[in-house]
């Protein structure tokens, strides 16, 4: 029998991003990341005031991955949460960025307790999920991510899927609303743990 699957983002779910993120812009290129609305695309300032186009996003936000990935710090009981989860189900960390740093981003997830497999992505992440839950062949599966467009893509690609939308960094509580499209909001990993194990059917 199948064990059930849990598919969770990284940045802003595992990881803190935009405090790393904004130590990057200000050390290597003299930029501030303003807070102002989630957008990171057109929140990026000079020192001057005005934005950086969104044509050089792109650049900034890989070079933060080519070289600072391992600045980023673990949300709080992420890793323990994952643990215990691992104990009855499969674990993958489905993260949106280039397919090469996945062997940087699956060893610093290793080296901060998170020893679990990295599928890489670009875009929506329904398509990938559902290819997720029928390569396990999982019956039961959870799906936890910061954003909520992802959760309206997994709703529709794979309905079955409990979907907890999370946002880690307590500055973009207010910045992002709860989906419509998931099936609870809880923006912390001890809190989440229960509501995932319920949801699994493996509560202990």
């Amino acid at each position: 029998m199948s064990r059930p699957l849990v598919i969770c983002d990284c940045d802003e779910v595992l990881l803190h991003f935009v405090g790393p993120f904004g130590d990057y812009l200000a050390a290597e290129h003299d930029l501030t990341l303003n807070l102002e609305s989630f957008a990171l695309s057109g929140n990026i300032r000079r020192a001057d005031g005005t934005a950086v186009e969104p044509e050089n996003f792109l650049p900034l936000l890989n070079g933060f991955f080519d070289t600072h990935m391992p600045t980023q710090t673990p949300s709080p009981g992420a890793a323990d949460a994952l643990a215990a989860l691992a104990k009855d189900c499969d674990v993958v960390i489905l993260t949106n960025v280039d397919d090469r740093h996945n062997t940087v981003r699956t060893n610093e997830l290793a080296r901060l307790g998170m020893p679990y497999r990295v599928v890489t992505n670009n875009g929506p992440k329904g398509r990938p999920v559902r290819a997720l839950m029928d390569e396990y062949g999982a019956t039961k599966g959870a799906f936890v991510d910061d954003l909520p467009p992802h959760h309206g893509s997994v709703k529709r690609a794979a309905p079955e899927v409990f979907r907890l939308h999370m946002v880690a960094d307590p500055r973009l509580h207010a910045l992002i609303p709860a989906s419509p499209d998931a099936d609870a909001r809880v923006d912390d990993w001890p809190s989440a743990l229960p509501i995932l194990q319920a949801a699994l059917g493996v509560t202990r």
